[in-house]
C-alpha cells in the first residue's frame, strides 16, 4: 500500500511540476525567477531525464546513448530548473532527428567547469537561424517527430536558466549534418548568492520520477482486485517483462497474491526466462531495450516449444494501428496505458482460465476436437504433425517417444513440456489416447475385427493389456462396447478374415 501511495504522489507532483514550468517562464521573463541550488550528482540526475525519452527513442529506431567517463560528478545547480533545460534540449533533438538517426547525451568536466552536451544527427540549423534560436517564440526547420506544436519558448527559457546559473549555452550546427548543444556550468558554488543555496535536499526532488508521466494508473478497489484462491490449487506462473522499475514493482505487487511471479527487465532476458520456466502467461511492455515486447512475443508465438503460452502486451501507444500490429505479432491481448489494474488482472485471469478449460476439454474429446480447438496455428500444426507420426506408427512395436521427438525435431524434454501444455497429456498419454480413440472407432464401426486383432493392430503387447487400458480410460471394457453396439464377440482370438 505504501508503494502505491508513493507512486500516486510522484505522478501528482509531476503534473504540478508541468504547471510550474509555465509559471516559471513568466517569472524568468519578468526577472522574478530565483534559483534554489543544491549539490547533486549531475551524471545520475541527467541520466534520469535522459531515460524519460528512452521508450520514444526505441519507437523511432533512434540510436540513443548516454556517455560519461566518470562515475560521479558533483555540481551545484537548481534541479527543478536544470530539468527544464535538459528536457528542452532533448525535445529539440528528437524533433529534428529522423528515424534511425543518432542522439548522444554526454556529461563531462574539466578543471574549471562542467558540461552537458546533446548531439544529434538531425536536420541541422542554418548559420542565420543559429543566432535566433534562443529568442522567444522563434521556430524554424523541418520537424521529423511529433514535437511539432511548440511555442518557441523552450530554448529561450533554457538560456535564461543557464544565465542565472552563471553558465553558458551554445550551439554548433551544420545543415543536413546535425547539431551539438553545449551547456557549460561553473564548478563550485561561489558564484551563487547566499539566498540561492539550499541547505538540504528537497524532499519533493528525492521522490520525483519523470519517467512515469505516461503510466498513471486508474484507481481500483483493492478488496475486489484478487479472487480467493481455490483450495488445493497451485498458483499459476506469470512472467512480467518491464524495463521501468516503478511499474515493474507495481505489477509485482498486484499479481503476487494470486500468481507465482517472475520478472525480467528486457526482451532478451524475458525470452530466456520463458524458455527456462515455461510460465502460464507472459505480461510484457512493448518498448524495451535490446528486444522489444513485440519481437519477444513474435519469437514466443513462432516457437514450437513456446507458442501455447499466452502473451499480453502493455503500451503507451494508443492508436488503433499499433494495437493491430501487436495482434499481428501474435499477442493474445493488448493493454493501453493508462490501464485499470483490475481490468488487467481480469484479462490475464481469463486467459489462464481459458487455457485450463481447453485442456479439460482435450481430456474428454476425440482427436478431431483437439485439433479444431488448438489455440494458435502453430499449436494446430504441431498437434496435427504429432498425430500423423503416431498414427503412422500404430503397429510399430519399436516406436517410442524418442522416435516421436526425433521426427518432430525436438528434444524429449521439450516434447514433454510442449505436448503437456497444449493438450494436457504427456507424450505417452497422448499416444495412448490416440490409440484408444482409434480402438473405439474400430469397435463401433468395424465389427469384422475382434478385440485381439484390434489390440495387435494398435501396437499393444497383448489383448489383456489393451482391455485394461481401454477400461481405465473409458470406464467400460471393449467387450461391453461391442455388446452395446449389438455385436457380441464370440469368435476365437486370432481370426484373420477381412
Amino acid at each position: 500500500m505504501y508503494n502505491r501511495i508513493l507512486r500516486i504522489y510522484r505522478n501528482t507532483w509531476h503534473l504540478r511540476d508541468l504547471i510550474t514550468e509555465l509559471l516559471d517562464f513568466r517569472k524568468q521573463e519578468q526577472g522574478f525567477l530565483q534559483l534554489q541550488v543544491e549539490s547533486k550528482d549531475l551524471i545520475a540526475y541527467t541520466k534520469e531525464v535522459y531515460m524519460s525519452f528512452y521508450e520514444y527513442a526505441l519507437n523511432r529506431h533512434i540510436n540513443y546513448r548516454f556517455e560519461h567517463l566518470e562515475d560521479k560528478i558533483i555540481a551545484w545547480f537548481d534541479p527543478a530548473q536544470m530539468k527544464k533545460v535538459i528536457f528542452n534540449l532533448l525535445s529539440n533533438a528528437f524533433k529534428y532527428t529522423p528515424e534511425h538517426g543518432t542522439i548522444v547525451v554526454t556529461v563531462r568536466r574539466s578543471s574549471q567547469d562542467i558540461q552537458i552536451l546533446v548531439r544529434d544527427t538531425g536536420a541541422g540549423i542554418s548559420p542565420d537561424a543559429q543566432d535566433k534560436i534562443f529568442d522567444r517564440f522563434y521556430q524554424s526547420g523541418k520537424s521529423f517527430s511529433e514535437f511539432t506544436s511548440g511555442t518557441g519558448i523552450g530554448l529561450a527559457l533554457a538560456r535564461g536558466i543557464i544565465d542565472l546559473h552563471k553558465g553558458e549555452i551554445k550551439v554548433d550546427s551544420q545543415l543536413g549534418e546535425g547539431s551539438l548543444f553545449t551547456v557549460t556550468l561553473p564548478a563550485g558554488y561561489a558564484h551563487f548568492a547566499e539566498n540561492e543555496i539550499q541547505q538540504g535536499d528537497r524532499v519533493t526532488e528525492m521522490i520525483l520520477s519523470d519517467n512515469l508521466s505516461q503510466q498513471l494508473l486508474l484507481p481500483v478497489e483493492e478488496e475486489s482486485l484478487h479472487p480467493e484462491p481455490e483450495a488445493g490449487k497451485h498458483k499459476p506462473v506469470i512472467l512480467i517483462v518491464e524495463d521501468n522499475k516503478d511499474l515493474l514493482e507495481m505489477l509485482v505487487d498486484v499479481f503476487h497474491p494470486i500468481y507465482n511471479v517472475y520478472t525480467a527487465t528486457d526482451g532478451v532476458e524475458g525470452l530466456s526466462l520463458v524458455r527456462q520456466i515455461q510460465p502460464d502467461i507472459v505480461l510484457g511492455d512493448v518498448m524495451m531495450p535490446r528486444m522489444s515486447g513485440k519481437e519477444m512475443c513474435y519469437k514466443i508465438k513462432n516457437s514450437v516449444e513456446l507458442s501455447h503460452i499466452p502473451v499480453v502486451l502493455i503500451t503507451a501507444q494508443t492508436s488503433v494501428e499499433y494495437a493491430i500490429e501487436g495482434y499481428m505479432y501474435g499477442a493474445d491481448d493488448y493493454i493501453i496505458k493508462p490501464f485499470h489494474v483490475k481490468l488487467l488482472v481480469s484479462r490475464c485471469n481469463n486467459l489462464i482460465r481459458g487455457r485450463k478449460m481447453l485442456m479439460e476439454r482435450f481430456s474428454r474429446k476425440q482427436e478431431q476436437i483437439v485439433t479444431a480447438t488448438a489455440v494458435t496455428e502453430q499449436d494446430k500444426a504441431f498437434i496435427e504433425r504429432t498425430m500423423e507420426i503416431i498414427k503412422t506408427n500404430f503397429d510399430n512395436p519399436d516406436f517410442d517417444m524418442n522416435m516421436l521427438a526425433s521426427q518432430l525435431n525436438l528434444g524429449r524434454s521439450k516434447l514433454y513440456i510442449k505436448l503437456k501444455e497444449v493438450t494436457g497429456f504427456t507424450p505417452n498419454e497422448f499416444t495412448l489416447k490416440l490409440k484408444l480413440d482409434e480402438a473405439m472407432n474400430l469397435l463401433l464401426h468395424h465389427p469384422e475385427y475382434n478385440i485381439t486383432e484390434i489390440a495387435y493392430k494398435l501396437g499393444f503387447s497383448s489383448a489383456r493389456y489393451f482391455s485394461k487400458c481401454f477400461k481405465d480410460f473409458y470406464g467400460q471394457s471393449p467387450q461391453e462396447v461391442k455388446r452395446k453396439n449389438g455385436k457380441r464377440e464370440d469368435q476365437p482370438a486370432g481370426r484373420t478374415d477381412a
